[in-house]
């Protein structure tokens, strides 16, 4: 690190993610492009080109269990330890003041989709991944949906599974009170990342948050290696 700098290496593709680019000096900027060539601007919670699935047709919604999403996308390298895989649930309540993806807020957005189809999807042996990371949105404001994924994800192998919320975890436990689903998921999640965006609290941002606020909690254990990085149990 250096001048503020954070990069992440693709070892798959061979490019660099360079994290914050505009809190760099314009000279370190300028020294990186000559090094590695012209920089591609991608939005930190998905890139230019998000996936999306068919809408569930009327008998999945039926017999089924769906969810509400904006989209999914394969190799991510910025939402939580190794590659991932990311949902990004659409919908939320809370809505965060300097929030960079306010298309995500709209509960009537995104598209309604198939839970197993989803799962499945998500787990496209084509790509290779150290798990799934579901954010938003707010995910925990589809609590039965979010519940019903996880589970669809587990029955398919999926090893490693983590969680961004705009509400404390603790505030998710007294949720959980009046809505069990939400203990069910905080209970079946290995990693939670919590707490609202907080546009002044930016530059202490740590790996995989938005804001220096923001909690990585490791609910259970995993086999996925150097999760204690920046963590609080």
């Amino acid at each position: 690190m250096s001048d503020g700098l954070i990069v992440t290496v693709d070892t798959t593709t061979g490019t660099l993610l360079v994290e914050g680019p505009d809190h760099l000096s314009r000279q370190l900027r300028d020294a990186l492009e000559r090094l590695v060539g012209p920089a591609r601007t991608i939005a930190c919670a998905a890139p230019i080109e998000v996936q999306t699935l068919t809408p569930a047709s009327p008998a999945e919604v039926t017999d089924g269990d769906c969810v509400r999403i904006a989209g999914y996308w394969h190799g991510s390298l910025i939402e939580g330890p190794g590659r991932r895989t990311t949902v990004k649930f659409q919908g939320c309540p809370i809505r965060c003041g300097g929030c960079i993806t306010p298309d995500s807020w709209d509960t009537n957005g995104g598209l309604l989709v198939s839970v197993d189809r989803l799962a499945t999807t998500l787990l496209d042996p084509s790509h290779e991944r150290d798990g799934v990371s579901i954010l938003g949105g707010e995910p925990f404001a589809q609590p039965g949906g979010l519940l019903a994924l996880l589970r669809a994800l587990r029955a398919r192998g999926c090893g490693h599974i983590l969680c961004y919320s705009g509400y404390p975890y603790e505030e998710l436990r007294r949720r959980a009170q009046h809505l069990p689903a939400i203990g069910a998921v905080l209970n079946e999640i290995d990693m939670l990342i919590d707490g609202r965006y907080v546009a002044a609290l930016a530059d202490g941002a740590g790996p995989w948050t938005g804001s220096a606020n923001q909690r990585v909690l490791t609910l259970k254990g995993t086999s996925v290696t150097d999760l204690a990085m920046g963590s609080t149990d």
